[in-house]
């Protein structure tokens, strides 16, 4: 299992990507790409928040799958979407989740 930050450094980290991720969702409209969205400056942020982030992102993943795939490709340097799974938001959130829980991510 992966060593939990320190209650302060999450709870900072959770304000932020909260923040970021609602900053995020409510800029986009229905017509933006993902490659626009993936270039916002919100996720960027949250690409930049680095390892403290990546349970959260899982977390979000499992209640209210988006296009946080990106992001985790760059915080982790994994893929663990199948080629038959890509665009299907659904099936590559449960390969990051699945993923998640085999790498010792714990999020509540």
């Amino acid at each position: 299992m992966r060593t939990a930050p320190a209650p302060d450094v999450m709870t900072e980290t959770q304000r932020e990507f909260q923040r970021l991720s609602e900053e995020w969702k409510s800029s986009r409209g229905p017509a933006t790409t993902v490659a626009a969205m993936v270039k916002h400056p919100a996720y960027l942020a949250i690409v930049q928040l680095g390892e403290t982030a990546i349970p959260l992102l899982l977390k979000e993943l499992e209640q209210q799958p988006d296009h946080w795939f990106a992001a985790l490709r760059a915080m982790t340097g994994a893929n663990p979407v199948r080629d038959e799974d890509r665009g299907d938001v659904t099936r590559m959130a449960e390969s990051w989740i699945e993923w998640g829980r085999a790498n010792g991510y714990r999020w509540s």
